[in-house]
């Protein structure tokens, strides 16, 4: 899987330096798609807390640790 570097930037996942930055992504799936997202940060307007992360059919990885 490849995730576009604006998209990343858009999430605030790219640093000053244009490097990745150490993020937590969420990963759920359905019949027709995986969606992958940034846990506790504010994306798209959406607020989500890191002490309430929702996890219904998903799970979460370091951003270090998947495959960008």
């Amino acid at each position: 899987m490849v995730i576009p570097k604006e998209t990343l930037r858009s999430w605030g996942l790219i640093d000053d330096d244009d490097g990745v930055v150490d993020a937590h992504l969420m990963i759920s799936q359905s019949d027709e798609a995986i969606s992958v997202r940034p846990i506790g940060m504010n994306v798209g307007g959406s607020d989500e807390e890191p002490s309430k992360p929702k996890r219904a059919g998903g799970r979460s990885i370091p951003g270090s640790k998947a495959d960008l």
